[in-house]
């Protein structure tokens, strides 16, 4: 029997039932700005538990700060907006539907799961997937031991809530958060920040006149792609800097996907642009792999998780 498999993110969550795939609109806060975080967790709860076939497994890739140990949701700007949260989801979902074998998975961690299983080589020491979308995170694992090192929390790379590193001009560098903190690499990266970015550059015309999944702009001004990127290069820059051992890194999500060839160019333009003596030759660092949602499915990862195919280790 196939297993049925669920990607949760802040704009849309995708079913997929064997060779059937479903998308709809997530209740979240990006969507609903104004309803209580609470109720919207119960809806979201409430949409898998209306799709799910009976008696089945069910393996779920959640878009927000999560750890399967505990089963604590601890938090997702997209999805919940400002704050902790402290959600027990997986069993939220066993309370409404107890006929179903549930697994959920962090989304980044499944990611991590389907990229490394699609693209590592058997030579590769550590790989590390980079997300995104409506918000932004990474995780590296471990090879050969197929491990994820992560904190007493279970989490590991909740980097869209670093400061970014940026050169842009201030009124940039001072956007809010989704979570509500200022200057963070999600409030200036992150697909929901494009339009606020594009703004303070003092773009009036700017305007997205075709949108990816995440609310993406596939076309943007060069000015604004150079600032959108720019804290993922350096944030790559320091993770390699960090971990010399990463030999592959994936890039996916709906920013890249939807912006496409040029948010590649740009991105490997500004990561090949030498900043000190350090700075390794292009042809000296990681693989570097920009992915579409049909060659990384968050949703396949969480299967794989629940196979045990990576582990997380406290």
């Amino acid at each position: 029997m196939n297993a049925f498999l669920v990607d949760i993110g802040g704009t849309w969550t995708r079913f997929r039932n064997g060779s059937n795939v479903e998308r709809v609109a997530t209740p979240s806060k990006l969507r609903h700005p104004h309803r209580a975080s609470s109720a919207l967790a119960r809806e979201l709860v409430l949409l898998l538990a209306e799709r799910v076939p009976t008696n089945t497994d069910a393996h779920v890739s959640l878009g927000a700060a999560y750890d399967p140990e505990t089963d604590i949701a601890y938090g997702s700007g997209p999805l919940w907006g400002t704050g902790r949260h402290d959600i027990p989801f997986r069993r939220l979902l066993e309370r409404q539907r107890p006929d179903v074998r549930w697994t959920v998975t962090n989304d980044v961690t499944a990611g991590l799961a389907h990229f490394t299983k699609m693209y590592a080589r058997s030579a590769d020491r550590q790989v590390m997937y980079v997300t995104i979308s409506s918000g932004i995170a990474l995780r590296t694992a471990q090879l050969p031991s197929r491990r994820i090192h992560v904190n007493a929390e279970g989490l590991q790379g909740e980097v869209g809530h670093l400061p970014a590193t940026s050169t842009a001009i201030e009124a940039v560098r001072g956007l809010t958060c989704e979570c509500g903190g200022l200057g963070h690499i999600a409030a200036i990266s992150a697909g929901p920040a494009i339009p606020h970015v594009a703004e303070k550059l003092g773009l009036d015309g700017y305007n997205q006149p075709r949108n990816s999944e995440d609310g993406a702009p596939t076309e943007l001004d060069e000015r604004l792609l150079r600032v959108i990127v720019e804290p993922i290069a350096n944030l790559i820059r320091t993770a390699v800097a960090l971990q010399p051992h990463i030999d592959l890194i994936g890039i996916g999500g709906g920013v890249p996907s939807g912006i496409g060839t040029r948010y590649k160019h740009e991105l490997h333009r500004q990561l090949s642009t030498a900043q000190s003596y350090v700075d390794r030759q292009p042809n000296e660092g990681p693989r570097l792999l920009l992915v579409s949602p049909d060659q990384v499915r968050p949703e396949n990862g969480a299967a794989l998780m629940a196979q045990g195919y990576l582990e997380n280790v406290k």
